[in-house]
């Protein structure tokens, strides 16, 4: 568990008690409020943005994200410029009108690239609102990209490439060429950072030295703030099967231990889990270079022992474009470097047909340790939605995770968090941090219908939902629609959803079974409520879609058309612009 330290020098007993109460009771954008506040002297808490207060110039410092590394990376930029009198306003590219920019002097844009070529979600209405033919022109506005990305995809860095390209054609100025980082983003995003400072950074004249120069973060920071890089740890309290024990894709429910109030989520919000390599992985690759585990090595400027680093920090699945031209270099295969020399589809067809235990297995070799770390791409976080509501179950987390295998050459993989996660027994612990997902949140309006569409395991943030409405006296009406395999073995929460249809929290639930369904869909079960579809969407009512991506965007799809017949053609585009359409899509 990670502890606040108190400074003693500073505070009393009594008033840093007080002063940790409070903080923790802060979501991020109520602490980065308060840091500013704190900093500059004054704000306004009702402002839509989040802003910094410095002295001098302005920027505006826009994110586009679904993972929350493109956020994290703007607050570290906008600390930045608070550090050298800049103001710097964050702003969640989601809520940003292009017009908003034709008043804007400065913008600094830091955005992922969802999927093979797609927008993040949550921007997807300003993406395509500034590639319309009406966008505003952007004479005067400056501006610099930051694209994250994941180049074992053919379109990387896809859609920082083409906003960066649309500001310019708009008429903006660029002040620096654009960065495109891989998922290891934290060195070229900094040393990136550096270099637009210098251009940003004001003259010595136009600095007041005064005594309202802002103080850094750091005070909000260390009390508050759960992050992939300051996980808690927590216990492991129960991992259930859910499914038929001969289900080959076992579905488990887990309930971790939470001790810490100031971890705070809603409902529809999820957890990143820092997963571990399966060791018998760790193994084959220590054998296969013929290297010990023992020996040391950096990470993140820690001297580690190379199994943990391995086991904890590194993708030892996927390689990337740095592992290949290292294993070309130490192998000194004419093959690897034929590919290594080749064009960028070549090379990318090439690592999507091999993964690292086939190239170590195919080319053997020695490679110095560090070496060999510092060529493997990081091992990624997993965001899984949390299944309760904290303000129903305040010390426990409950996960939903399904067993996933897949086909690969001629085997079948694991999937890397699900086999970490279902092996996992009463004792062990987890590192996990908060992940925001606002745009899957209830409506703010209480009375506000909701439809709740899943299938498998995106039953999970629903439970969570039906949990906080069961609290809510004047709760709204709730209609659940979900898919599985089969009703007597993997009906996922059945007592949950039977007592909430018994308390009246779920006005109707239909459940589709597909091996007794007799090709029932998920969609077909909507439609074939069309009647009190048309109802509850002239009521206001939302829709929310939760599972696999294919499968849902299926459904929506069906849904979309039969609403379009029934009201007219725009009538799903506008429930979406109305932000009445909520994803959750993996």
């Amino acid at each position: 568990m990670t502890q606040t330290p108190t400074p003693v020098h500073l505070f009393n007993d009594e008033q840093w008690q007080q002063l940790h109460t409070i903080l923790h009771q802060l979501d991020r954008q109520q602490a980065l409020w308060l840091s500013g506040y704190l900093a500059g002297g004054r704000s306004d808490p009702q402002t839509e943005s989040t802003a910094i207060q410095s002295q001098g110039q302005s920027v505006l410092v826009a994110f586009g994200t679904e993972t929350d590394n493109c956020r994290q990376l703007a607050q570290q930029l906008a600390q930045s410029c608070t550090g050298i009198g800049i103001q710097a306003e964050i702003v969640d590219l989601a809520g940003v009108r292009p017009r908003k920019l034709t008043k804007t002097e400065t913008l600094i844009l830091i955005t992922a690239t969802h999927g093979d070529g797609d927008p993040p979600e949550p921007i997807a209405d300003f993406y395509e609102a500034i590639m319309a033919d009406d966008a505003p022109a952007l004479p005067d506005l400056a501006f610099a990209v930051l694209a994250l990305g994941d180049s074992s995809y053919d379109h990387f860095c896809a859609t920082g490439v083409a906003l960066d390209n649309r500001f310019e054609s708009l008429g903006a100025k660029r002040l620096i060429n654009r960065q495109e980082c891989d998922l290891d983003f934290e060195q070229p995003a900094s040393a990136w950072f550096d270099q637009l400072l210098k251009i940003l950074e004001p003259s010595p004249t136009n600095i007041d030295l005064g005594s309202n120069t802002p103080a850094p973060l750091s005070i909000v920071k260390s009390a508050v703030e759960y992050n992939k890089r300051n996980p808690i740890s927590v216990e492991v309290l129960t991992n259930q099967n859910l499914s038929h024990p001969e289900r080959k894709a076992a579905i488990h429910h887990l309930e971790l231990a939470l001790e810490d109030d100031g971890f705070r989520l809603d409902p529809g919000d999820a957890v990143g889990v820092l997963v571990d390599n399966p060791p018998e992985l760790v193994a084959l690759i220590l054998d296969a270079t013929e290297l010990s585990g023992e020996q040391a090595v950096t990470h993140a400027g820690l001297a580690l022992p190379l199994v943990e680093v391995l086991r904890e920090h590194r993708d030892l699945t996927i390689p990337g474009k740095a592992f290949l031209e290292l294993w070309s270099n130490v192998t000194q295969s004419e093959e690897l470097k034929l590919i290594v020399g080749g064009d960028n589809s070549q090379q990318r067809q090439f690592l999507r047909d091999h993964q690292i235990r086939d190239l170590v297995h195919l080319y053997p070799a020695r490679p110095e340790p560090q070496a060999l770390v510092d060529a493997l791409r990081p091992l990624q976080p997993r965001l899984y939605d949390v299944a309760n509501s904290l303000d129903v179950v305040d010390d426990e987390l409950h996960l939903t995770v399904k067993s996933y295998c897949y086909p690969f050459r001629n085997r079948l993989e694991p999937g890397i968090a699900a086999q970490y996660l279902l092996a996992l027994e009463p004792g062990d612990n987890v590192r996990l941090y908060p992940h925001r997902n606002g745009r899957f949140h209830l409506p703010p309006q209480l009375e506000t219908p909701i439809i709740l569409i899943a299938e498998g395991t995106g039953i999970a943030p629903y439970r969570a939902f039906i949990q906080a409405l069961s609290k809510t006296a004047d709760r709204p009406a709730c209609w659940l629609i979900f898919a599985e395999k089969d009703f007597e073995n993997d009906f996922l929460y059945q007592l949950d959803i039977q007592q909430a249809l018994e308390d009246g929290v779920c006005r109707h639930v239909n459940a589709t079974f597909s091996q007794i369904s007799d090709g029932c869909s998920l969609a077909a079960s909507v439609v074939n409520e069309g009647e009190r579809l048309a109802s509850w969407l002239l009521q206001g009512a939302h829709i929310y879609f939760c599972g696999e991506k294919a499968s849902l965007e299926q459904c929506e799809a069906a849904i979309k058309t039969f609403v379009d017949e029934q009201a007219g053609a725009p009538a799903w585009k506008q429930l979406t612009k109305d932000k009445r359409i909520h994803r959750n899509l993996y």
